[in-house]
């Protein structure tokens, strides 16, 4: 007798049993609901553009975020070296996509998020990208038409000693525009130095915002704040993307007075209770003994040890410049944060100086004739030609003069000025660029370190009570020609 399957409505299995009704409805179901729930994610992609330097931002970090539920947790992906980025298994849904990157946390700006939406079998695309240099310039200056050749700087002042922004305070500002070239007439020109002085206040939450200062060019900053000035305090903005974020903390108490600063030619050192300690060191990380160490502008100085160590005190509070220098490597200055009864540390590192090894003379027809013809007269001056500077090797033209009798070079806030003596006393040097002077009514406005040693072709000095020089040039004491390369 043939056996027969019961007749349940069932089927059976390949090589199995029987398997009943209600079993492959339940099987069924669960597939169906695992397709569906597998059709209910979706993903985030798109391209992060730098457009400041033209080409993908690689690394940044994008984050989406749902909008239907803020409690979820953001998922995020890292753009790669062609700026693409991934975010994959979303929920369907509206998404809110942004994204950081270091450029923009260095400039402390965030941008708007994108919004996003994923719908069932389809990608949501969303390509971000950092805006241009001038669009940031314009974010930060809204309203402020600014050219090319000009940019910002911003950051926010706070007192050293208790942390807290300062409202109303003046950021003075300074910086030197050199003319060489009539873009007019196409045609060179007399170096011409103009000074240039500005200044913001800071706002309710402490925050001062430059628009129009030169980009590519060293600025100087000084806060005033209630009849108190702070030191003198040099910057540089980017000339490729226009923006310069500086924070100044400013501490009344080891500030100078306004009435003693104007008065004085010769200001009495900042002084405090802060110390600041760190190494110098090479490129390489090879410690660096026997460098100068020093806040310009402050009294103590330091000479690192074998292991490249240094150790100041008696320092002022508040933002200030550190410099290092040694022998056969470039000066380096950065901004340092002391606070009254702290040590900070500080580790510069310093790079060497290019050295040629040797150089061939093709050609004896000097650029700088009034040069040579001064040089041939040999009438109390001393002169400096191309051959003599690039055996120097210096990284301040201030440098080239500190050693030369006659001259006492005096660096205070980052700035060099010259003195010589006449009639027992110290006086100021005059300055001239190429034989034309442009500081003699304002000298303060002008410091020798404003022209680089890579700028200079070659140099006049005249000590006070030099016979041969111009008395157009030599006001009572002494003169520096610089003539520029060109």
């Amino acid at each position: 007798m043939t056996n027969h399957p019961a007749r349940t409505g069932g089927r059976r299995a390949p090589g199995g049993p029987l398997l009943p009704l209600f079993t492959v409805v339940v099987l069924s179901l669960a597939l169906a609901q695992r397709s569906y729930a597998q059709q209910q994610v979706g993903r985030v992609v798109g391209v992060v553009y730098d457009s400041v330097h033209a080409r993908p931002a690689r690394g940044a970090r994008v984050v989406a975020v749902g909008r239907a539920s803020r409690s979820e947790k953001p998922r995020e992906a890292t753009s790669d070296s062609t700026g693409r980025y991934l975010i994959d298994s979303l929920p369907l849904g509206r998404y809110i996509v942004g994204f950081e990157s270091a450029l923009l946390d260095s400039l402390e700006i965030t941008l708007p998020p994108r919004e996003a939406t994923i719908a069932p079998g389809s990608d949501a695309t969303v390509d971000l990208a950092i805006p241009s240099a001038a669009k940031l310039r314009a974010a930060v200056c809204p309203g402020v038409t600014l050219y090319k050749d000009q940019g910002v700087l911003y950051g926010d002042v706070v007192n050293a000693e208790t942390e807290s922004p300062l409202a109303g305070v003046v950021v003075a500002l300074q910086w030197r525009e050199l003319t060489v070239w009539d873009s007019t007439h196409r045609k060179a020109l007399p170096a011409v130095a103009t000074p240039r002085m500005a200044s913001v206040t800071t706002d309710d939450r402490g925050w001062y915002h430059a628009c129009g200062v030169p980009a590519g060019n060293w600025v100087s900053l000084q806060v005033q704040h209630e009849g108190h000035i702070g030191p003198t305090l040099r910057t540089l903005v980017d000339d490729t993307l226009g923006i310069g974020i500086r924070h100044i903390s400013f501490s009344p108490s080891t500030a100078h007075v306004s009435k003693d600063f104007a008065d004085s030619t010769h200001i009495t050192p900042f002084v405090g209770t802060a110390t600041l300690t760190g190494f110098v060191r090479g490129t390489t990380g090879t410690p660096i003994s026997s460098a100068q160490v020093h806040v310009l502008g402050a009294r103590s100085t330091a000479v690192t040890d074998a292991e490249g160590g240094y150790t100041l005190s008696d320092l002022p509070a508040g933002t200030h410049e550190l410099e290092a220098r040694r022998l056969g490597y470039s000066i380096e200055n950065t901004w340092v944060e002391l606070r009254s009864g702290v040590t900070t540390r500080s580790d510069v590192r310093l790079r060497p100086l290019v050295s040629l090894d040797s150089i061939r003379v093709v050609a004896t027809r000097t650029r700088y004739k009034e040069f040579a013809q001064h040089q041939s007269l040999r009438l109390g001056g001393r002169f400096l030609g191309p051959a003599d500077l690039l055996r120097l090797r210096v990284s301040r033209t201030s440098d080239l003069l500190a050693s030369m009798p006659g001259f006492i070079v005096e660096s205070r806030g980052g700035r060099s000025r010259v003195y010589s003596y006449a009639r027992g006393q110290t006086c100021l040097v005059n300055v001239a660029i190429d034989g034309f002077q442009g500081w003699s009514e304002d000298p303060e406005a002008f410091s020798v370190d404003d022209v680089q040693p890579s700028e200079v072709g070659a140099i006049e000095t005249y000590p006070a009570g030099s016979v041969g020089v111009s008395p157009e040039l030599d006001h009572g004491c002494g003169a520096i020609v610089i003539w520029t390369k060109r």
